[in-house]
């Protein structure tokens, strides 16, 4: 399976989501995106699954990094994105919450998925 995920910063803040009940890893706190779909970009699944997960519009920046998880299963591409229109508003299928968190915050924070630290690495921040 391959997935995107967004960083969309906002001043010295980051944009993270609580998965709903209804997903995989439920409750879990992590950056909005998801599953690309066959034959689908990068950009375009990264602007597809923040639509559907936040009801915005956002700009794919840059690629930061590429993450290889549960043997080799699941390649995780995490993008720098801007957000250009709306503001975040949970698909509750798909989200419980979303909040802007300093990378302090994120670090201290119980229930975030592995990896998210090591993005924040990754990203300088």
């Amino acid at each position: 399976m391959r997935g995107v995920i967004a960083l969309i910063r906002r001043d010295d803040r980051i944009l993270l989501i609580q998965r709903s009940e209804h997903v995989r890893v439920p409750l879990a706190w992590c950056f909005p995106g998801g599953e690309m779909e066959p034959g689908e970009s990068q950009p375009d699944a990264l602007i597809r699954e923040v639509r559907e997960e936040l009801n915005v519009e956002i700009r794919p920046g840059e690629l930061l990094m590429t993450q290889t998880k549960h043997d080799g299963r699941l390649v995780l591409y995490c993008w720098s994105a801007a957000l250009v229109a709306g503001e975040p508003e949970p698909n509750p299928k798909e989200v419980a919450r979303c909040a802007w968190l300093t990378p302090a915050e994120i670090r201290a924070m119980a229930g975030v998925l592995p990896g998210t630290a090591e993005i924040l690495a990754h990203a300088g921040l």
